[in-house]
């Protein structure tokens, strides 16, 4: 095959000889050499670093404290009933090495912490950073906190039958803005924000768009259930996420940045716009 006379690896030329029809060798290379920090490797995580090792990503580095459990089964992409117990990093990093042997994953089996944000930021230079932490609060800090740093960030969030995912960028509006949050708070600013049951209710939309039941909705407000999901939404949304990706470090194709976001329904999908 003619590419494998133009790149050193033959491996690598093998493994990823179909992305060859869409992309140029130059730009692979950049898909090669990007260095992506994934924040949490559970659902929207895990799909988006499987997505990049398949897209041919070698460089990755996931913060994850978190083990599989049983309620994962439904829409985790690496939880299994063998990985039920097991550092949710460790088995993603697994299952990317069974793609691609040479690929550099860092596991750090830990979580990052809001007053790690700044210091991580600095610590390599990072090509995307993607926070799919639990923690919806420590991810919107972490999405303005790259805006400030020059760095490009990636939403992605499924809530039932609704998944939203948007690139943040150098120079662009802010996560915390364009989410009608207080603008630029602190985590634990945006922690008491989201957490209250008052500003939860205004959340009716996750009824409307994201098919949640209303008994569900009402324990959510109250602090007492957590966002329902699904497995299709979440990996389209993680899927979409990984593309946004791909377009930022390949330079092929103009990502979907704020204030515009993609939306994905069980009814379709479009490119809307943040009310902010």
């Amino acid at each position: 095959f003619y590419i494998m006379d133009k790149i050193n690896n033959i491996e690598y030329a093998t493994i990823f000889e179909r992305n060859f029809g869409v992309f140029s060798i130059p730009e692979q290379e950049k898909i090669r050499n990007a260095n992506i920090l994934i924040i949490g490797s559970g659902g929207i995580g895990g799909v988006v670093a499987v997505s990049l090792a398949r897209s041919g990503v070698e460089n990755m580095t996931i913060f994850e404290f978190d083990t599989f459990q049983i309620s994962n089964l439904n829409r985790q992409l690496c939880c299994n009933i063998d990985t039920l117990g097991v550092n949710k990093g460790a088995v993603t990093k697994e299952s990317i090495l069974k793609i691609n042997p040479e690929a550099n994953i860092t596991v750090y089996e830990r979580e990052l912490l809001p007053e790690d944000i700044h210091s991580i930021l600095k610590e390599s230079n990072w090509d995307v950073i993607i926070p799919a932490a639990d923690t919806w609060p420590f991810s919107v800090t972490m999405l303005d906190a790259c805006v400030d740093a020059g760095i490009p960030s990636i939403m992605s969030y499924p809530a039932g039958a609704l998944g939203r995912v948007c690139s943040f960028m150098p120079g662009g509006p802010y996560a915390s803005e364009c989410l009608t949050m207080p603008y630029k708070a602190s985590y634990i600013e945006l922690k008491n924000f989201m957490e209250s049951a008052e500003n939860r209710s205004v959340l009716y939309y996750y009824r409307k768009k994201g098919g949640w039941t209303q008994e569900w909705l009402e324990g959510f407000c109250e602090g007492k259930l957590p966002h329902p999901q699904i497995a299709p939404i979440v990996w389209i949304t993680g899927t979409l996420a990984s593309m946004e990706i791909i377009k930022i470090i390949s330079g092929r194709w103009k990502p979907v940045a704020a204030p515009y976001y993609w939306e994905i329904t069980p009814e379709g999908g479009r490119i809307a716009t943040f009310s902010w």
